[in-house]
């Protein structure tokens, strides 16, 4: 992408979505429910998940990555004065982190940028702890149904055919996330669930 055009779109995601989604990240955290640990947000855009995950338990440490040094900064900005959660650039490919370093993992809304899917999997395979679920969101393009209580909205917006066509844009439909299923089945990982999570498809891998 043009470096100007990612500029503004990596702009317009942290004051959009990144921002109208703040009580879809709460879900995502309550589920993946990790008390105790370091955790590795794959793509962390604006840092939100991160956030939502370790921001009330010091317990829980919170590393978010993203290729974008733009989504970083956004993410430092947001994440206040908490000493357990912090972001870096880095490829999701190439991590630098210790075998079995982390207790779980998410890549929300993250997979379908990927390139070498395969050697994204392997990495973060790689840097779980045995045991620990790797969570991956997509939103689903076929979704019609915006839930209430997913949506952050203030004076009417977003609107619901705004949310919808986000969705269409950016998520998976059942062909794309049939491919992407395969190459977990080809992956290290063991699929524990492969369901619908409020407006997002969802995949939870076991390392």
């Amino acid at each position: 992408m043009n470096p100007v055009r990612k500029a503004v779109s990596d702009w317009l995601y942290d004051r959009g979505p990144g921002r109208y989604y703040q009580p879809a990240y709460g879900h995502i955290a309550r589920a993946i429910d990790l008390r105790e640990g370091t955790f590795l947000d794959v793509g962390c855009g604006p840092g939100w998940l991160s956030i939502q995950v370790a921001g009330d338990r010091p317990e829980v440490d919170a590393v978010g990555i993203d290729v974008s040094p733009r989504m970083v900064a956004y993410a430092q900005s947001h994440k206040g004065s908490h000493p357990n959660i912090r972001f870096q650039q880095m490829d999701a490919g190439q991590l630098t982190f210790p075998e079995e370093t982390f207790a779980a993992a998410a890549a929300v809304q993250s997979a379908h940028h990927w390139v070498d899917t395969a050697g994204i999997l392997c990495e973060v395979h790689r840097v779980l702890r045995p045991g620990a679920r790797f969570h991956i969101y997509e939103a689903d393009r076929h979704q019609d149904e915006v839930p209430r209580d997913w949506v952050l909205r203030r004076g009417g917006w977003p609107s619901d055919r705004m949310v919808r066509r986000g969705w269409r844009r950016f998520g998976m439909d059942t062909d794309e996330w049939a491919a992407l299923r395969g190459c977990v089945q080809a992956s290290p990982f063991s699929i524990q669930e492969d369901d619908q999570h409020g407006f997002y498809r969802r995949l939870v891998l076991v390392r």
